[in-house]
């Protein structure tokens, strides 16, 4: 009978079929298999080792290699950690990705493998480098969420008793990271593990640091078991779109932080807001100066093309060191030798230090300034006139 597995007994007895066949279609009567169409199996796509290699060498900055393989949540993880501690994960990638291509193609020699370890431990083991990576991604996420509450009240509210929550990013990076490869877990685990110290935050709140630790403590202890089954081959735009909402949250939690909270010291140890310096920033003489000269640029490519607008930017850039030496003499371009040289004499005996009892070493700066500028303008101005003359020459 083709030694396919017998179906139910009842249907046996009535007659109106015999056996299965591996396909799923019934064997015998009208409906013998034989005379039909066998259905085509779905090709499950295979990954390349040499592809997901290509990935990583071009694209392994922005995981694509992990993308490739669909591992999505290592890929967060990485996004989430400056490309995996300073790129440190990324590199542990190029040594792993044989084993990710096993992984994700389920070659029956990897599943043996993982059969054995099935069969030998009743849950994953103890990894020390998963355990690090929880501990260490919890208390990043752990930070941006508690730096990102406002100190300030936002519309007349206070939103500071919800810096108490910060546990719950330690809990999301735990949970995120126990859930890579053949290993998952539970959510609950990895909260109850953190936000066990948030009653003690409210009388000591650096205690809030530690929430990482007990969190990965509670999840490798109850939470952690084997996946036994694959994880869902979810489409393409389902994955990037749940990437793209995870990176618009953390930079919205960034931006919070940024505007709200973070802040700059000047030289008196005045502290200053990050989003008032920036706007005073954009007045400031640096950059208003910076604005003018991209704007002659970007006129100067409109009307004269980019060779001549290639030429006006190493101008701008003054490779020789003319338009700094006019400034300190407060000349402009195109002064003759004579105005160059009674500019100098002028502002040498302005700030001879020999003139200067009090501020006598910015004095003797100012001078010294005064002179290499004058030296500069000099040796210029000569070398352009002995090449005047050459040209007339030839």
């Amino acid at each position: 009978m083709h030694g396919y597995p017998p179906i139910d007994s009842d249907d046996r007895q009535e007659g109106r079929v015999e056996y299965l066949n591996p396909l799923g279609y019934v064997a015998g009567g009208d409906l013998d298999y034989r005379k039909r169409p066998r259905p085509r199996p779905m090709k499950k796509a295979i990954k390349s080792t040499w592809l997901a290699y290509l990935c990583w060498l071009v694209g392994g900055w922005c995981c694509l290699h992990l993308l490739y393989l669909r591992r999505d949540r290592q890929a967060l993880v990485w996004y989430t950690t400056f490309f995996g501690y300073a790129g440190i994960g990324i590199l542990r990638d190029f040594f792993r990705l044989p084993e990710y291509v096993r992984d994700v193609n389920e070659s029956d020699h990897y599943l043996e493998q993982l059969m054995v370890k099935m069969r030998r431990y009743s849950k994953p083991p103890f990894s020390l480098v998963r355990f690090v990576g929880q501990i260490l991604t919890g208390n990043s996420w752990s930070f941006l969420l508690g730096a990102a509450v406002p100190r300030e009240p936002v519309l007349g509210v206070s939103l500071m008793p919800l810096i108490h929550l910060a546990p719950v990013g330690a809990a999301l990076a735990v949970w995120n990271i126990g859930n890579i490869g053949r290993e998952r877990g539970g959510l609950k685990w990895a909260v109850l593990g953190a936000v066990c110290v948030v009653p003690v935050s409210f009388l000591h709140p650096p205690v809030t640091n530690i929430s990482a630790l007990t969190s990965a403590i509670l999840f490798n202890w109850r939470g952690k078991e084997w996946r036994r089954t694959p994880q869902p081959n979810a489409h393409v735009c389902k994955r990037v779109g749940g990437l793209a909402v995870c990176g618009l949250l953390f930079m919205g939690l960034w931006a919070s932080h940024f505007y709200f909270n973070a802040t700059v010291t000047d030289k008196n140890g005045e502290v200053i807001k990050l989003r008032d310096a920036a706007k005073n920033f954009l007045n400031s003489p640096m950059f208003l100066e910076f604005k003018r000269n991209f704007g002659v640029l970007y006129n100067n490519t409109r009307e004269y093309g980019w060779k001549t607008a290639w030429m006006n930017f190493i101008e701008l850039l003054d490779p020789r060191g003319e338009m700094h030496a006019l400034k300190v003499l407060g000349l402009k371009k195109g002064t003759s030798q004579e105005a160059i040289k009674a500019a100098y004499k002028e502002l040498a005996r302005e700030w001879h230090p020999d003139k200067h009892r009090e501020g006598k070493e910015e004095a003797h700066a100012r001078f010294v300034e005064i002179q290499a500028a004058y030296e500069r303008l000099s040796a210029i101005k000569n070398q352009r006139k002995l090449r005047n003359k050459l040209e007339e020459e030839r």
